[in-house]
C-alpha cells in the first residue's frame, strides 16, 4: 500500500493523525490530491503495488502500508465504493462494496474490521493466506476505493473462473 500524503496539509484538513510519514521521497499536498482525484477519478500515488498478480492457493500475502495514511485491505466480491462518501463520489464509485460499507437509513456505515477487512495503519503490516474458492480474488481499500488488487490463482482445483 502506498500513498504520498503531505503531513502538514493533510493533518490540517484531517486532524493530527491524518498523515504521518517521512517526506524525504516527496509528498502530495491535500489540494494536489483533491485536484488529481477530481480530474482522474483516482490518485496515482495512492495504490496497491502490484495491482495485478498471479499466485497459488495457500500463498501467504505480506501486506505493508508504506504510506502515511490508514488503509484497508478488504476482500470484495466486486470492486465498488468504500465508506468515505466524498471519496466515493469524486472517484465515481457511487455504490459501496458491501464488504466495505452498507447504507443504513441513508447513511454510509463502515463495516467493522475483521479477517477479510484489515485496517492497516501507516507503517503497519499484516499477512493473509490466499485460500481456495474463486479463481480471481479482489482486494480494495475501503477508504480510497480506487486502490485495488486483483489476484488470479494458479493451480487451483476450483474452476469457477466463468463466475468471476
Amino acid at each position: 500500500m502506498r500513498d504520498y500524503c503531505d503531513p502538514e496539509s493533510f493533518n490540517a484538513v484531517l486532524g493530527p493523525d491524518g498523515c504521518g510519514r517521512d517526506t524525504t521521497s516527496g509528498a502530495i499536498t491535500f489540494s494536489g490530491f483533491s485536484a488529481e482525484l477530481v480530474a482522474d477519478k483516482s490518485v496515482g500515488a495512492w495504490r496497491f503495488v502490484p495491482e495485478k498478480v498471479h499466485a497459488e492457493k495457500g500463498t501467504q500475502l505480506q501486506i505493508e502500508n508504506l504510506g502515511g495514511e490508514l488503509h484497508t485491505f478488504t476482500e470484495v466480491k466486486r470492486f465498488g465504493g468504500g465508506f468515505v462518501a466524498p471519496l466515493n463520489e469524486a472517484s465515481g464509485n457511487l455504490k459501496p462494496a458491501p464488504e466495505c460499507a452498507q447504507i443504513v437509513d441513508g447513511n454510509l456505515v463502515p463495516q467493522p474490521p475483521g479477517p477479510d477487512n484489515l485496517f492497516i495503519p501507516a507503517g503497519g503490516s499484516a499477512s493473509e493466506e490466499l485460500e481456495g474458492g474463486h479463481r480471481v480474488v479482489r482486494y480494495q481499500c475501503c477508504i480510497h476505493p480506487w486502490m485495488r488488487l486483483t489476484i488470479k490463482k494458479d493451480n487451483d482445483d476450483n474452476h469457477e473462473s466463468h463466475h468471476d
